[in-house]
């Protein structure tokens, strides 16, 4: 295997906490294809570390669905089939508009005003076609959204879920071609709502926005712009 675009483990705090961190930035940033193997002997070397902390990454990563069991006891980087975005969306939809709901109410300037310098972030992102970037730019901002929501089981959730999606984006399950101007007019709205303090339309905005780039998504199934 080719060496992958991993930086050595330097420093002194924990070594399995640093390792899973790199590892998971490859593959939420696409360094690693769906169906490749991972050797955790070369990872290993490539990190300077022990296959120990790295045995251990790989472990919290399978349980996380990005890596997943391959033949005569190998690992490979998961493939994400239509089943599982679609699942992935399908809970979305349940859990981040009634998380935004509960958070309206605690909402206050500041935290509107990050909102909005994320939008203009994932907006430069979008213009130079930084599609990672902007994937996570986006995912910034939604999490930003429900951060006041008082179910913490609600708030773990969705915030594990930002992995999978972030792995399916770079999957090849993307939007639609240019969606992202379109996905910023939503996202806008919805943060027009959420400043008002407007409850039940933050709500309802934030379910058909999700539920649009569902659609989208599994109806075009190509690498094209970002996942909402």
């Amino acid at each position: 295997m080719e060496a992958p675009k991993i930086q050595p483990i330097v420093g002194q705090s924990s070594r399995s906490d640093q390792v899973y961190a790199a590892l998971r930035e490859a593959l939420l940033s696409g360094v690693f294809a769906p169906g490749d193997q991972v050797h955790e002997g070369q990872l290993a070397e490539y990190l300077n570390v022990s296959k120990t902390p790295v045995r251990e990454a790989m472990s919290s990563l399978r349980a996380k669905g990005l890596l997943t069991p391959g033949p005569k006891r190998g690992i490979l980087v998961a493939e994400v089939d239509a089943t599982t975005v679609k699942e992935l969306y399908e809970v979305r939809a349940l859990l981040e508009p009634e998380a935004v709901r509960r958070a309206v109410p605690k909402v206050d300037s500041k935290l509107v005003t990050r909102a909005r310098r994320l939008l203009d972030e994932a907006q430069r992102h979008g213009k130079r076609q930084d599609l990672n970037a902007l994937s996570q730019s986006n995912r910034d901002f939604h999490e930003l959204l429900y951060q006041e929501c008082d179910n913490s089981k609600i708030k773990l959730i969705l915030n594990d879920m930002r992995d999978q999606l972030q792995f399916a984006a770079v999957s090849g399950w993307r939007g639609v071609t240019s969606s992202w101007e379109y996905e910023r007019t939503e996202h806008l709205a919805i943060l027009e709502a959420v400043a008002e303090g407007d409850v039940e339309r933050a709500e309802l905005l934030s379910r058909e926005h999700i539920e649009r780039a569902s659609a989208k998504i599994l109806n075009s199934h190509k690498p094209t712009d970002t996942v909402a």
